[in-house]
């Protein structure tokens, strides 16, 4: 796979990732619980992928690896629900400018791992995309010590989860390790729904939007995330990912027809530009490292 080849892939993924708030706002409205539609989401996602790993004959991981997508699927658990949890205690502005610090986190444990080498433009286009979004998700910034928390908890969870998934799904196919992480979570979530009452969608476009968000959202997001990690290493990835909010600042504005300030606007051209100057530049390749057995990430 080249290197634009993985750019696009990520960039499917921030796309998919960024499209789930406006399903969501449907699903929501027929009712759907937040952790019934977490549990549903995955649950179908595995529905969708299981067929295409089974007829592609597609192997599983085994050992070591199995064990590590495994852990990546309650990894994405705890992620969600930390991220859903922390909304009841803070604006979603404050959670989701403290989640989009994964970008630094995941930069400066790859570098301190060892895993991939300090580079200054990386670093200072990450410093654009983290200030374009501190602009876009900015406003009325507010909430309790325990939305803080849980947010910043969000933030390390999913910054270890793409660096985790960035070694494994080296010797693994995308779509085998989305199905085992996706089948975890599913199992996970389906608990937790189950625990504090599971309430289902009360019509058939509830339905759909979650079907939306299983396939698009989750299925093909993940996968696409998976596939242009390996290429491209999970710094430049996460930055790239940093367009998700404004992706999805953009379908509420031409769908749901929610208003956009010049901030945002500003914000947005930031992130943007971020992105489009880490594809420009030469193509780095993460610090080598021994060659792990096919038993053997962390993601989007």
């Amino acid at each position: 796979m080249s290197r634009s080849t993985a750019i696009i892939f990520v960039l499917l993924s921030a796309l998919g990732f960024g499209s789930i708030a406006l399903f969501a706002k449907t699903a929501y409205a027929s009712g759907v619980s937040p952790s019934t539609l977490l549990a549903l989401r995955f649950i179908l996602a595995v529905l969708m992928l299981a067929p295409i790993v089974w007829l592609k004959k597609l192997p599983l991981p085994r050992g070591r690896t199995l064990a590590g997508f495994v852990l990546m699927g309650c990894l994405y658990t705890a992620q969600a629900q930390s991220y859903f949890n922390a909304l009841v205690y803070a604006s979603s502005g404050l959670v989701g400018l403290l989640l989009y610090i994964y970008p630094v986190l995941v930069t400066l444990l790859a570098i301190a791992l060892g895993w991939e080498k300090a580079d200054r433009r990386t670093l200072g286009l990450m410093t654009l995309a983290c200030f374009g979004l501190a602009i876009t998700l900015g406003g009325k910034l507010h909430g309790q010590a325990m939305g803080i928390g849980l947010g910043l908890l969000a933030a390390g969870i999913y910054a270890i989860y793409i660096l985790l998934g960035n070694r494994l799904s080296r010797n693994t196919h995308p779509l085998s390790a989305s199905l085992v992480i996706l089948a975890t979570a599913g199992c996970t979530n389906a608990a937790l729904a189950v625990a504090g009452g599971a309430a289902l969608p009360g019509n058939a476009i509830g339905w759909l939007a979650i079907g939306a968000i299983a396939l698009f959202g989750t299925t093909v997001a993940i996968a696409a995330f998976l596939s242009g990690v390996k290429k491209i290493g999970a710094s430049q990835a996460s930055i790239i990912s940093t367009l998700e909010p404004v992706i999805t600042m953009t379908i509420g504005v031409a769908m749901l027809g929610e208003s956009v300030s010049a901030n945002q606007l500003l914000g947005g051209a930031m992130v943007l530009a971020a992105v489009i100057l880490l594809a420009k530049r030469p193509a780095q390749h993460a610090a080598v490292e021994p060659v792990i057995e096919p038993s053997g990430r962390a993601t989007s």
